[in-house]
């Protein structure tokens, strides 16, 4: 077996019965990575402390070896931050199909909807709460 064989053995037999990288160390390492660039830029110093303050948080989140609190941390942080998730891609995904669909929203409910472009004027009913109204696409 080779050195990087070696040491990928080594690797997982200390993982094991650990926490590992999960969505909140994840996020927690990435922000910590984007404050220390910014405060490259900005000379202050104070964002680098909180960057590395949230790369050791991360490293002690992945080496963790209570996986139950772990877990339940970081189910509430997937809890809190899926909703503000969720509007983020579906608006991503509204622009990015912006030249194939005209997006509106129902004037009773304000959910979101969509027609095909060009395919005139339509009477609309909303899935949601049934209000029937003219929409031109």
């Amino acid at each position: 077996m080779n050195f990087f064989g070696k040491l990928q053995m080594w690797m997982a037999r200390m993982m094991q019965g650990r926490n590992g990288l999960d969505n909140l160390g994840h996020n927690a390492l990435i922000t910590g990575l984007v404050l220390t660039v910014v405060d490259l830029f900005l000379g202050t110093g104070l964002l680098s402390m909180l960057g590395t303050a949230l790369y050791i948080y991360s490293l002690f989140r992945l080496m963790s070896r209570n996986v139950p609190k772990r877990q339940a941390e970081n189910q509430r942080y997937v809890q809190a931050t899926s909703q503000w998730t969720t509007k983020i891609k579906q608006a991503w995904l509204r622009l990015k199909n912006s030249k194939q669909y005209k997006y509106f929203r129902c004037p009773s409910c304000r959910v979101h909807l969509r027609l095909t472009r060009g395919c005139g004027e339509k009477t609309v009913t909303c899935p949601k709460c049934r209000h029937q109204f003219r929409q031109k696409a």
